[in-house]
């Protein structure tokens, strides 16, 4: 089976190429993590060289039925195999260092994530990744690049983009995938932070009912062209949500039928199984003098949603907290950038609504942080949030803490918002989109802009802060 037309010409436009045997990874690569002197790469080996074209479509009946013998369009069945990863500075990977081949089984669902150690910083690296059977001839290979953070001592430039809300049911192409993809790549970003619900296992049809159906999801949407020559591109820190890990506003003691044998701990290895991960879900990146970005991670801590609140009721969990706390004050960086899968500031939607910071259910922790942040963090920190489905600018009527919101990947999924809030919203906007944030060296210092962009890749907002 030969790669479709249309994502060689995508590869094409990004600069890259797929080898020239058949490859085997019709699910694509994840590079991740990526620091000054390392970098996370993501290889999974397939079946086929494509996704599968022919198979029970989503809205079919049968397709919802935990069938662990049926054919799903879009799928891209595992193979056990074997696999590693090339890397040098020069495109032609005539200086290409390689990893060692380690097994790929369905124990790991057929993936492994390398690590790639002793880089150099801000530069760029070419790689090549190499699939084989067991025993056997090699497989094709995917080619793509990265670019690895400056040193923190050093001013750059660096340009990161932000989205959430990846539903299948509200794909502008079931054969392409979502075109915000293109529109980020012409902006040839450093890296992406997929905020969350990335996948649906709840709500997009066919609703996940077992493991093998939650990896279902991520295959059919990161096999499409759009996805596949992005992440071969662009790598990723990538946070997880409630629908990614298992259900709407779900938390660890949750108690759900509807999930079938999916359970929250299993939606916990499959999520580290679909992407390239560090050791907790909550970390920090530093990318030069002028930026550092941190990650928290809202579901695998917090107390139930329906709980009363109060003192202790939490979504962070006291170690996270604490972790926050002393690393945002322990940087130097220019700026600091808080990406959260949930809005810290909002404010969200009335009707009901108890699943994040900006909620009366969670009021107590909310305001202890925003206060801290008010405190401690005045001036050069920010708040990059996903999960609402409507792009915005707002500030903290009394904490004056600022926070960007992507929206989500396509018009056709937004909605749901709030009226716009005179004390509160800078800017609101009923679309989807991305958020893009670059920071720019001036001098000694840096400056850094928010900029809120349409499916198209249009600016539509914007917000900058100099030093």
């Amino acid at each position: 089976m030969k790669p479709s037309a249309y994502l060689v010409a995508l590869l094409a436009l990004a600069g890259l190429s797929l080898g020239a045997a058949e490859t085997r990874q019709a699910g694509g690569v994840k590079v991740g993590e990526v620091t000054a002197d390392s970098a996370l790469v993501w290889v999974r080996r397939t079946l086929h060289a494509e996704r599968l074209e022919k198979g029970l479509d989503a809205k079919d009946a049968a397709a919802a039925k935990d069938d662990p013998k049926a054919v799903r369009k879009g799928a891209c069945p595992g193979a056990p195999g074997k696999a590693r990863v090339r890397y040098g500075e020069k495109k032609d990977l005539s200086d290409a260092q390689a990893t060692d081949w380690v097994e790929l089984t369905e124990a790991e669902d057929f993936q492994h994530t390398f690590a790639l150690k002793d880089l150099k910083p801000a530069a760029e690296y070419f790689f090549a990744t190499q699939t084989a059977a067991t025993e056997g001839k090699e497989d094709g290979e995917l080619r793509g690049r990265f670019r690895t953070a400056p040193k923190p001592d050093e001013h750059a430039a660096v340009t990161f983009t932000v989205i959430t809300g990846q539903a299948w049911r509200t794909v502008d192409d079931s054969k392409k995938g979502h075109k915000i993809y293109e529109s980020m790549l012409k902006l040839d970003p450093h890296f992406i932070v997929p905020t969350g619900d990335t996948v649906y296992y709840d709500n997009d049809p066919p609703d996940v009912l077992s493991p093998a159906m939650a990896r279902f999801h991520w295959e059919r949407l990161f096999s499409l062209p759009r996805l596949r020559a992005f992440f071969l591109r662009v790598p990723a820190y990538f946070e997880k949500d409630d629908h990614d890990t298992w259900c709407n506003d779900c938390w660890p003691t949750m108690a759900v039928k509807r999930m079938g044998t999916l359970t929250f701990e299993t939606g916990q290895k499959i999520f580290r199984q679909q992407v390239p991960m560090s050791a907790k879900c909550y970390r920090t990146f530093r990318w030069g003098k002028g930026l550092q970005v941190w990650l928290t991670e809202g579901r695998d801590y917090r107390s139930p949603n329906t709980a009363e609140d109060g003192p202790e009721k939490t979504i962070w969990g006291a170690e996270q907290m604490a972790w926050l706390k002393q690393s945002l004050l322990e940087s130097d960086a220019d700026w600091k950038v808080l990406v959260s899968p949930t809005p810290i500031v909002g404010p969200d939607r009335g009707r009901g609504k108890r699943d994040n910071h900006a909620n009366k259910s969670f009021q107590q922790e909310g305001d202890a942080v925003r206060a801290w942040f008010q405190e401690k963090l005045p001036k050069h920190f920010f708040v990059a949030c996903g999960d609402r489905h409507w792009q915005y600018h707002s500030v903290h009527p009394q904490a004056k803490v600022q926070e960007f919101c992507c929206g989500p990947t396509t018009d056709s999924h937004a909605g749901g918002a709030p009226d716009k809030q005179e004390d509160s919203h800078k800017f609101l906007r009923v679309k989807g989109g991305f958020l893009s944030v670059s920071v720019t060296p001036e001098g000694e210092a840096s400056a850094i802009a928010f900029r809120l962009h349409d499916v198209d890749g249009k600016v539509v907002y914007e917000y900058k802060s100099q030093p």
